[in-house]
């Protein structure tokens, strides 16, 4: 691997600025986990009604901070206090930030849901620290849990995982389960790591599912759009690539920001070491690169991005020519082959 400069690499992060995570396309943002919060939290305890007051959470077990250093602002529900009543070790999890943040309602702790939150807590220093691999394998492991909140905690987890993470970790994917979801409208958080899922399980059925996506999604800037495409290529292979450019990439119908983020899925894909996913991906993005110029600033975004400089003569060529006309664009194109260059004459 070549050795790159630590000023490369902070110009290309602020210049060329990622696409983040996996399913963080433009347009879906995955929402904060329940890991992210404990760890942005100073005080974490576990609650149950106060001898006094059925009604009043009361902190028992303090798991970071001080124990019952504020009042928790929450009322104990009846669905709740039924719960305590079945079972005394039964608790809801609470934490906050600082001394004076806001309390928040996390989880409700059993006997399924402790031996998590056990092992949470213990790796919770680790992976403060940036043991994120390690975070990711724990909760791969959680992924078919039977209990469908775990299960949704697991979803949750994997969906802050940057794609080539999602896909080196080799997941037991239950199809029936994450298709059976996939549109229940009160678990949207949930579709774009589910689509990602169906995309790596092998199984060609839900191909015709994600092409309908990808055509959905398309017309209307869709925030799933990413989503189906990359799930579609990972399935299909290179001839679904082929068939995206073909359809879709030149298709001055659709917009440039739906168009960007087809470019998007299938910069996810490139450097494969597969060969003939590999010439896939440039054949698509180099011919439509040259039927419309006005894909270059996207194509530099993302495979810049994603530290692929394959791009550089074709953009080197629009840009002699004049045909790239967005300032930004042309910017952003001109930064990529400059990077590039600079990539290549690296020791």
């Amino acid at each position: 691997m070549n050795k790159i400069t630590v000023s490369f690499l902070l110009a290309v992060g602020l210049i060329v600025p990622n696409s983040a995570t996996p399913c963080g396309f433009h347009n879906y943002a995955p929402q904060p986990t329940l890991v992210d919060r404990l760890l942005g939290s100073d005080e974490i305890v576990l609650a149950r009604s106060a001898p006094n007051n059925p009604f009043r959470f009361e902190a028992i077990e303090a798991l970071e901070g001080n124990l019952g250093s504020s009042e928790i602002p929450f009322l104990v529900d009846s669905v709740t206090r039924h719960r305590f009543a079945m079972d005394a070790q039964t608790a809801v999890l609470f934490a906050r930030d600082g001394d004076y943040g806001p309390w928040q309602r996390l989880a409700l702790v059993d006997a399924t849901m402790a031996p998590v939150l056990s092992t949470i807590m213990e790796q919770l220093p680790a992976w403060e620290i940036g043991s994120q691999m390690d975070r990711f394998r724990y909760f791969a492991t959680l992924l078919n849990h039977p209990d469908d909140r775990i299960h949704k905690m697991a979803l949750r987890e994997l969906d802050q995982a940057d794609y080539a993470t999602l896909r080196s970790l080799n997941l037991a994917i239950e199809t029936r389960r994450l298709q059976a979801r996939l549109d229940e409208p009160n678990e949207a958080d949930f579709k774009a790591i589910r689509i990602l899922l169906l995309g790596m399980s092998d199984d060609l059925q839900f191909r015709d599912l994600l092409e309908a996506g990808v055509e959905n999604n398309v017309r209307s800037e869709g925030i799933y759009l990413g989503a189906y495409a990359t799930a579609l290529i990972e399935l299909v292979g290179p001839e679904a690539v082929a068939s995206i450019a073909a359809k879709h990439l030149t298709n001055s119908n659709h917009s440039l920001l739906s168009r960007e983020l087809l470019i998007e899925a299938v910069a996810l894909h490139g450097g494969s070491t597969s060969s003939e996913m590999e010439t896939s991906v440039m054949q698509a993005i180099n011919s439509s690169l040259w039927l419309d110029p006005r894909l270059a600033g996207a194509a530099a975004r993302q495979f810049g991005a994603r530290g692929n400089w394959s791009l550089a003569p074709v953009l080197k060529t629009l840009l002699e020519e004049g045909t790239v006309f967005e300032m930004a664009d042309r910017q952003d194109a001109s930064q990529y082959v400059i990077y590039a260059q600079e990539f290549k004459t690296q020791p």
